[in-house]
């Protein structure tokens, strides 16, 4: 998806920021819409067609 972006955050060096998102364990993933703001939220390493199906309901 071209208008999708996957950025990766370490949150041994990034501890304020994982406190305030409330990151409880790793890996987390947040699925932010354009806004910044966090629609979806997935504790371990999530699927493949679970965050496919996220974007694409976001989409729509």
């Amino acid at each position: 998806m071209d208008d999708v972006a996957h950025v990766e955050i370490d949150a041994e060096s990034e501890l304020e920021l994982v406190r305030y998102l409330n990151i409880l364990s790793t890996p987390t993933t947040l699925i932010l819409d354009s806004h910044g703001r966090e629609i979806g939220r997935a504790i371990g390493a999530p699927k493949r067609q679970q965050v496919i199906e996220t974007l694409s309901a976001i989409r729509k």
